[in-house]
Formats: C-alpha cells, structure tokens, sequence
C-alpha cells in the first residue's frame, strides 16, 4: 500500500488513498523518547481527555455530539515503538460524500476538541475526571496481580530489563500515580505541544488538499522532528531463574528469549519464521512435542517482540512438570539449528502471505502497516513477500544460533486437574 507525505512545517501528513471504504480514518500520533514515567503519564492522560471536553463536559454531552454529526468514533491510547512512547488520538468517520458538505471538518474538529479544549481550571485538569481516571489506573495496575497469566508476562518483562531508561515495576506505577496530581499531569499535558513530534496518517478516498486545509488549520504546537524507529540491540545477559508462590493450581511459565546480531533481513524475516516454527500455532514444535507427545502443558507458545530484539515462550504447567517442561523446551530450540523441514517453512510462509493480503481488508489494518513503515522501518506488501520468499532453512537455523535463552520465570502453583486449558 503506497502513501504520500506532506511536510507541514513542524509535523507530517501521511495519506493513503483508498476508495474501498466510506469512511476516512484519520489518526494523530505524539511520539517522544520514553521515560519510565510516560507509562503512568499516558494511560491517565488520555482517559482524561477523553471524559470530556470545554465544549462536551461531560460523556452524555460528548455522545450528543458525535451523534448530531453521524456518530464519529474517538479513541485514544498510549503505546511503545522501540525506544519511544506514543501518545495518539483516532477517528473514523463517515465521508461527507455520503452524509452532508462540512461534515469532514466538524468530524475532525470535534476529535481535536479532546486534545486542545480538555477541562482545565487554574492550571490543572479537573479533579473529578482527574481522579476517576487516576483510579481506573491504580486499580487495573492492581487486577494485574490477580491475573496469573497477565503477572506472569509482567513479570518476565521486567526481568529482561528491556529499556535503557529503564521502567516502572507494578508496585512502582501505581506508588507513582498516587502521588500524582491533576496539576501534574496537566504540566505534563502541556509537553505534547512543545517536546513532541506529531505525524498524522488519512486513509480513505480523501480530497487531500482540503483534508490537508482543515487539518493544518486545526493544529498548533511547536513540535519537534520526528523520531525515526530505534531498535533495541544488545547481548543476551547471564541466565535468571526466578521462581514466586501463587494459590492457583496451574503454574504459569515465561521464558525470554533475546536475539543478538541479527542483520536487517534476519530481524525483520528470518526471526518471524523462526519465532513460528518454534511456538507459533498448533503445528508448531513446542506445541507437538512438549503439549501433545509428552503432555507436559495445557498450553504452549511463542510471541515476538522484534523492535526490542526479544522473544517470549509462555506455558500452563504442573509445577511438577517444571524441569522436564525446560529440558524439552531447550531440546527443541537447539533443534531448529539442525532439524527444520521445508514444510515448516512453507507452512509459515503460507500463513504469512495470507495475512499480507487481508492488510488491505480494513482501513485500521492499513493504517498500521503505513505507520510500521514509517514508524518501524518496515518493508512494503510487495516487498515482504519478495522478501520472505527469499528466506531459506539455513538462514532459520544460523537465526536459531544467535537466540540466547535470559530469563526463566515460573509463578509457582499447585497440582491443577490439566483440563481447563486443553
């Protein structure tokens, strides 16, 4: 899927034309280099903003709107992308073609409102929709400790000390937002404007040069040149073997994985393969050989978080099981440097084609592959498939040497009955 860019001063404007849909999707992305507060920061940022506005003070006032202008959608959230911390706003919303003239701005206008027109008085935020988010957050921070599965991934994230910068365990995220003010989090608010970058995507059958007016006429900040991706490379670091108590049944294994030189091609294609050769569905080896054959797990796979250069095997166990689970998981990983067939391959290359061609089904699925390619470095859907077809069984198994098995986590719990999961 082909873009254009539009630099606009101090941002940029992406758009993706498209006359599949009659909506346009428009999505605006604040991007800095992350600090381990922006994980408080953001989340309580955005529910803020988006519980009301100057305009709308409140959510009865907010659906009123929307719905006197065909019912656009509005969504906020807070992510990562390598080494940096995105704050962005979306909106989808019906083409005035189809509804009536003036529609494509006020659409527009109305989903800025939550960025530039927050309810602000004397300098802060205003406090019952300042502490009803703070809450949200402290309490979801709070229900992660009584999800196993989710603990565990938390867990073993933080063990592979993944950002330079380093980060917020779950005690300390929530020991920070509870010291965290309405006046704080507004002085914060303030930054987006001034310590950012902005870059702004359209996908739909837009008229770009009167998008591009009423956008451009809607923004104001000095923002800061965009942040190209940052990948993080670094060698594995010594093996951690962490064990805690939990009263479930099932424990919960996490196993993370780190990959050390890789080439452009390797990280982008060859450690996918691998990463789904491994663990990656029913077929994979993990799941054949440590599920089915030695009924060692209720359930096993592998997940690739390649901007950070690692991966992650995760697995429901017996606590008893617990060595024969790791000697047969390593077993497996020291065999995709020798034992991988053509068919794996293919299976995977399959998949992955597949997947490529349904990119362009919907206008988020365009969206993200446009944003990955500016944002992540990431190839065009002509390309990756030239490029994975490319890929052969000695680059997965030289891939597969350069893997280096940093932490083994297990979150310890009693004998479960091994049928709830299978």
């Amino acid at each position: 899927m082909e873009y254009t860019k539009k630099e606009m001063g101090n941002y940029n404007l992406y758009f993706v034309k498209t006359n599949k849909f009659k909506t346009i999707h428009v999505s605006f992305n604040f991007g800095k280099e992350r600090t381990k507060e922006d994980e408080v920061y953001g989340v309580i940022l955005f529910k803020v903003l988006l519980n009301g506005t100057n305009d709308y003070p409140d959510l009865d006032d907010l659906c009123r709107k929307r719905m006197s202008i065909y019912n656009p959608s509005v969504r906020m959230g807070s992510e990562t992308t390598g080494l940096d911390r995105i704050i962005y706003l979306d909106t989808v919303f019906a083409d005035e073609k189809y509804t009536e003239k003036g529609m494509n701005r006020e659409s527009i206008e109305f989903a800025l409102s939550h960025i530039y027109n927050p309810l602000v008085k004397d300098g802060a935020f205003e406090e019952k929709s300042f502490e009803l988010a703070k809450h949200d957050y402290i309490e979801r921070m709070k229900r992660i400790k009584d999800d196993p599965d989710r603990y565990c991934k938390e867990r073993v994230w933080e063990e592979m000390d993944i950002y330079p910068n380093g980060e917020f365990d779950i005690d300390g995220c929530i020991k920070f937002a509870e010291k965290l003010s309405s006046k704080d989090l507004y002085e914060y608010y303030q930054t987006l404007f001034t310590e950012n970058s902005l870059d702004i995507f359209v996908v739909g059958n837009t008229d770009e040069d009167k998008i591009t007016d009423i956008i451009d006429n809607a923004i104001k900040g000095d923002f800061k040149k965009s942040r190209k991706e940052h990948y993080i490379n670094r060698d594995a670091n010594e093996l951690k073997v962490i064990t805690e108590t939990s009263d479930t049944e099932q424990s919960k294994l996490a196993i993370g994985l780190r990959y050390e030189d890789l080439t452009d091609f390797e990280r982008k294609y060859v450690s996918l393969v691998y990463n789904n050769i491994l663990g990656g569905g029913w077929t994979s080896k993990l799941n054949r050989v440590v599920r089915e054959e030695n009924s060692l797990c209720y359930y096993v796979y592998a997940t690739r978080r390649i901007p950070f250069g690692v991966s992650f095997i995760f697995a429901g166990i017996d606590a008893s099981n617990y060595d024969k689970t790791i000697d047969l998981i390593k077993e497996q990983m020291k065999n995709m440097e020798s034992f991988i067939s053509e068919e794996e391959l293919q299976r995977v290359k399959d998949v992955y084609y597949n997947a490529l061609v349904s990119i362009e089904d919907s206008q988020s699925s365009i969206l993200n592959n446009v944003m990955g390619m500016v944002f992540d470095d990431t190839d065009s859907i002509s390309d990756r498939r030239k490029n994975m077809e490319k890929v052969t069984l000695d680059d997965v198994k030289r891939v597969a040497e350069k893997v280096k098995m940093e932490v083994i986590y297990l979150l310890e719990g009693g004998q479960g009955n091994g049928k709830e999961n299978l």
